[in-house]
């Protein structure tokens, strides 16, 4: 996965299954948020400046998500994130989630950089930009 330049890994719990013993749906979701977070997490360290504040966070917008395999209890996921794409206030994180070889899902999330105290969109911040085209987003 060297095209992936960030990955989470987690494991299957049993409340993330649904009644027929399979990964549910939603906690697709709760696992591309986690690794989503963890990246964030990688970024802040990096670049203080890109810490939520009053004046600055990320708004995610949109979800896609395309169920390739069931996920079972206790298996490792491994959810492989990447940046596609950066506008001027908004940016794609495509992601990938596997056990081992097995694809479970593909997809991507939409994010919007947002000043919760005015009520509207900014522009990416630099640093975040420079960040987002080092790891492969291109502008568009």
């Amino acid at each position: 996965m060297s095209d992936w330049p960030f990955s989470h890994s987690d494991e299957v719990r049993f409340a993330d299954l649904d009644t027929q013993g399979h990964l549910n749906n939603v906690s697709f979701l709760v696992f591309v948020e986690s690794a989503r977070m963890a990246y964030a997490t990688t970024l802040r360290r990096e670049h203080p400046e890109l810490t939520p504040s009053a004046t600055f966070t990320f708004m995610v917008v949109e979800v896609k998500i395309s169920y390739r395999a069931p996920g079972h209890f206790t298996e490792r996921i491994d959810t492989f994130l990447r940046p596609s794409t950066v506008g001027r206030s908004s940016f794609h994180m495509d992601f990938e989630m596997l056990v081992g070889e097995r694809l479970l899902a593909d997809g991507y999330s939409v994010l919007v950089t947002y000043d919760p105290s005015a009520g509207h969109a900014i522009p990416v911040p630099q640093p975040l930009r420079e960040r987002l085209i080092a790891d492969g987003a291109t502008q568009r």
